[in-house]
């Protein structure tokens, strides 16, 4: 029996170590997660950065001419490979601290939270945003809004309110668009005081989002949270990327109907957790060979970006693997492109959510050709750009929204060409 009572001491004080690193840390700039890097972070990292950790992912991605049909962007179908002059502009969906929110037992004010974005292409090419928009982060009024992108005006639509759930503070939605041009927002409602106790719901829309459902309850449990946009995997099922507060693991929901039905995958064996402790937040991307990967945010010391593989659609995962990126413990995002590279985006720095960048890979997210940042102006330091979404438009440009200092919310669009230019 020893060697039982053992590992099952090991694992509780992992599991509320993991819980103590964790909870309500999840999205609040003033929390200090960027400053609680250990002093040694650098010889923590160099013990487990080696070259030949990184190039044991490329086994699992396939050769560098790896090209996939299904980017998770299914809007993304341009396969014209006729190279584009170098693209890159950058704006503001709204200006800072214009858009109104109402702080309990106070007057409105225009010193709103603006955060937790993501983007989203249109079946008519449309570029979408959406976000979570209150006093404070966590504050009863804060709401899912969007924001539509009008190419001829070169401006962005005046921000609706999608959902709001009066006296509930909402979050990190991710908006996701079926084959059929039906409308998903996936996201979390407060059901406490903080974000470990949240739960998972959708709202749909068949009317390109004039109206939309009553919400659906996915999860009524606390702990688990969203981020990024599902995949629609080769077998044909729906694998909606979450996170468990509450533990600091990756963990998902799987549908074979589009949501009209789903399953839980916790994935809660003392081996997965051991081997995905601390790494929350999985951004998922579909490989032309059916491989899947996850990159996700770290919560360790070893502040880099972390990335799974699944050779089984997402029912089974190798242990997370550091990459070369650093990761100041905050939100990333990827992106298949329509020729099979792969574009990453983040926060170039192992302590801050400054600069936002972009790194392209030819071999799946195992290794990376050339980065560049795409906002890295910084008047008042300290500056804070953070929690990116990344997706291709049809015409092969490549757009990122993000969480500008809180007070509005920025995006930058690009092409291959401008970001392979980078070293």
């Amino acid at each position: 029996m020893r060697p039982f009572v053992f590992v099952l001491c090991l694992f509780v004080l992992v599991a509320c170590g993991a819980l103590l690193m964790s909870c309500d840390d999840d999205d609040d700039d003033n929390d200090n997660d960027d400053n609680d890097v250990a002093d040694d972070d650098d010889d923590v990292v160099d013990d487990d950065t080696t070259d030949d950790d990184i190039d044991d992912d490329d086994d699992d991605t396939g050769d560098d001419d790896t090209t996939d049909d299904d980017t998770g962007d299914d809007d993304t179908t341009d396969d014209d490979t006729t190279p584009q002059d170098p693209l890159y502009e950058k704006g503001m969906i709204l200006p800072p601290d214009s858009l109104e929110c109402y702080p309990e037992g106070a007057p409105p004010t225009n010193d709103c939270n603006h955060h937790g974005s993501a983007v989203a292409v249109l079946p008519d090419g449309t570029v979408a945003a959406v976000w979570y928009h209150g006093y404070r982060e966590k504050s009863p009024d804060a709401r899912i809004v969007w924001s539509l992108y009008d190419a001829d005006a070169d401006e962005w639509s005046w921000p609706e309110v999608l959902y709001d759930d009066p006296g509930r503070s909402e979050g990190n939605p991710t908006l996701w668009i079926d084959e059929d041009g039906v409308y998903y927002v996936f996201f979390v409602s407060i059901y406490g005081d903080g974000w470990n106790q949240s739960k998972v719901r959708l709202i749909t829309s068949t009317d390109d989002g004039a109206t939309w459902s009553d919400p659906v309850m996915l999860r009524n449990r606390y702990c688990w949270m969203t981020r990024h946009r599902p995949q629609r995997l080769d077998n044909g099922e729906l694998l909606l990327p979450l996170y468990n507060e509450c533990l600091a693991i990756p963990v998902f929901m799987r549908s074979p109907d589009n949501f009209a039905t789903w399953t839980e995958e916790g994935h809660m064996s003392l081996t997965y957790f051991l081997e995905h402790m601390g790494q929350i937040q999985p951004a998922l991307g579909l490989l032309d060979d059916g491989t899947l990967t996850a990159m996700t945010r770290d919560g360790f010391p070893t502040r880099r970006v972390k990335r799974m593989v699944s050779e089984d659609n997402g029912v089974t995962w190798t242990p997370s693997r550091i990459t070369e990126l650093p990761n100041s413990g905050t939100s990333i995002d990827q992106v298949v492109l329509a020729n099979g590279h792969v574009v990453v985006v983040y926060n170039d720095s192992p302590e801050t959510r400054f600069p936002l960048t972009v790194a392209l890979s030819l071999d799946g997210g195992a290794t990376f050709v050339a980065r560049r940042n795409i906002d890295d102006e910084c008047a008042e330091p300290p500056c804070s750009y953070s929690y990116p979404s990344i997706i291709q438009h049809p015409d092969r440009t490549i757009w990122v929204t993000y969480s500008h200092e809180r007070d509005t919310i920025s995006y930058v669009r690009f092409n291959e060409e401008w970001l392979a230019e980078g070293e």
